[in-house]
């Protein structure tokens, strides 16, 4: 058995992303890579890991790849929380009840028109059979020009179309038949329960959606959504009735895309969020403040790159080299105002 002495924080630096398998990913996105190795490790002997245990784990390899060593544990912290549930809505993780966390199966999804594979699933990048060049990462995506041929074997492959599930009718039609189909329960509220409500009615014109929350209700007398955080910072997400600001009945929202009602409300409102550029041509950049449903997000992922600055973590950075007005045509059918922002606006 052979010890080898770093010497120098590079070197230290380079033999963790060796070891992470991380090839090219920047330094910044390496989080997403770190909690995929973590919670494939921890999730092996039970088939999950819980949440507390994968942070504490991740936190000193998160801190020492982004450079950021004088950054308080809490936001290291609270950004390996957000990205968990990045992963989420990626394909790569699961959340179960009570914390605990999964790796989701892997696959491979062909992109269009010929241009490569999206490897999808919890898998480390570090197991995978493949020259560490040709896997590219893209936020928390990762993408192959070439499908190895040592692996297609063992990984499924899937069509575009399957994977990214976008809902055929429209936003309107898909959130009435949502609130129609879910029956309320007669509630009474405690004092543990603490809920905010989606308001975009009384929000700022084409404000970003996290700053849609109110934590009260005022004199509302309707239907509303509702979030509160449960234990381990998950969110849990009711379709609430309220008279004059207080929950009369509520029902759970499980298995439905609370993103994708959030944007049916939104329009509802008359008061849209806005996707700016910050270039336009071959390729093009667009800037989101808001999260996309799930269904839009995977299908940005098979044709655009995603980037989240550090310092601006509530950013999305898409660069699309192919397909723009594909996915400038998801955006309006959610009702999102494409352009530039007004100049009253404007910082």
């Amino acid at each position: 058995m052979s010890l080898e002495v770093l010497r120098s924080p590079q070197k230290a630096a380079h033999a963790v992303r060796r070891a992470l398998g991380l090839g090219s990913c920047p330094s910044s996105e390496s989080r997403f890579e770190i909690l995929r190795a973590t919670v494939w490790s921890m999730a092996a002997p039970d088939s999950k890991a819980h949440i507390n245990r994968v942070l504490s784990a991740a936190l000193a390899a998160w801190q020492f790849l982004s450079e950021r060593t004088a950054v308080s544990e809490e936001t290291l912290r609270a950004e390996l929380r957000g990205a968990l549930s990045t992963l989420e809505d990626a394909g790569d993780l699961i959340e179960l009840s009570g914390g605990y966390w999964a790796p989701a199966t892997a696959r491979f999804v062909v992109l269009p028109d010929g241009t490569g594979y999206l490897l999808v699933g919890g898998v480390p990048s570090a197991l995978l059979q493949v020259d560490r060049d040709a896997l590219q990462f893209h936020g928390p995506h990762r993408h192959l020009g070439k499908l190895p041929s040592e692996l297609a074997a063992a990984i499924p492959v899937e069509s575009f179309a399957s994977w990214t599930r976008l809902p055929s009718n429209s936003l309107q039609e898909w959130a009435r038949e949502v609130v129609e189909s879910l029956e309320r329960q007669p509630y009474s509220p405690t004092s543990a329960d603490v809920f905010e409500f989606y308001l975009p009615e009384n929000s700022k014109t084409g404000a970003p959606q996290f700053k849609r929350w109110s934590e009260g209700a005022g004199n509302t007398t309707g239907t509303l959504l509702a979030r509160r955080r449960r234990l381990y910072g998950a969110r849990e997400y009711r379709l609430v009735e309220v008279r004059s600001g207080r929950i009369v009945s509520a029902c759970e929202l499980q298995d439905v895309d609370v993103r994708r009602l959030m944007y049916a409300l939104d329009l509802a409102a008359k008061n849209p969020v806005r996707a700016r550029p910050l270039r336009l041509g071959q390729p093009s950049e667009w800037l989101f403040t808001s999260e996309l449903p799930r269904p839009e997000q995977r299908a940005f992922a098979a044709f655009g790159t995603l980037t989240i600055p550090d310092d601006r973590p509530f950013e999305r950075r898409w660069t699309f080299l192919r397909n723009e007005e594909l996915a400038l045509g998801m955006l309006r059918s959610l009702g999102i105002a494409v352009g530039q922002q007004p100049k009253e606006d404007r910082r």
